[in-house]
């Protein structure tokens, strides 16, 4: 069995990932739009965040969101969304806001790490601001690709009531799982891919 968390850095990002380990994030799941006042945000007096992680343009639409481009929150470039044709893929809708989001988010750099190249993984940072974003991409070490949707687009296209969200999507574009619960595990992720597209991960 994989270990299915990695170490997270400091900072206001830690206080409540301690939060969530004391099992209070689990009790409801985010509201799609972001809680006055608990935004995540930098260190006062530090500069940009400097996570800037390239997203790769999908050739396939997903199935409910149809041909769309975001900008990518790594590089701010253009992003068309989708699969890449050949590979199958989860989306992983979170925000910087979103206290089950933190905790499921050395989960999801766990499963990247291990399967990255059997599965791939595009996060979407959702109902945020770009510069949150990048921080809490920043604090978790995410190697992993995401867009900005701060209009929520994906999250309505494919029917998730609440961050956060995972959709397990066939190289065809084709959504064949949909997790819009809380307390994904990087091994849970590996089980549950390998049940939505028939693999064996390795």
């Amino acid at each position: 069995m994989m270990r299915g968390s990695t170490a997270m850095r400091g900072g206001t990002l830690s206080r409540a990932l301690a939060c969530a380990a004391a099992g209070l994030l689990f009790l409801s799941a985010c509201s799609g739009e972001e809680p006055d006042g608990e935004a995540a945000s930098p260190d006062d007096g530090a500069g940009e965040a400097d996570w800037a992680v390239a997203c790769t343009a999908g050739a396939v639409p997903i199935e409910g969101i149809g041909s769309l481009e975001l900008p990518c929150l790594g590089d701010d470039v253009a992003t068309a969304v989708g699969t890449d044709g050949a590979r199958p893929m989860i989306v992983v809708l979170w925000a910087s806001w979103c206290q089950p989001c933190a905790a499921e988010a050395p989960e999801v750099e766990a499963f990247f790490s291990e399967y990255g190249d059997q599965v791939g993984v595009l996060g979407v940072d959702t109902a945020d601001t770009a510069e949150a974003g990048r921080w809490f991409a920043s604090e978790f070490a995410m190697t992993y690709p995401s867009v900005f949707d701060a209009d929520e687009t994906i999250r309505t296209g494919l029917g998730v009531p609440a961050l956060p969200g995972v959709a397990f999507v066939a190289p065809d574009g084709t959504v064949e799982k949909l997790i819009t619960e809380p307390g994904i595990t990087a091994d849970s992720l590996a089980a549950d891919a390998e049940s939505a597209f028939g693999l064996e991960l390795t």
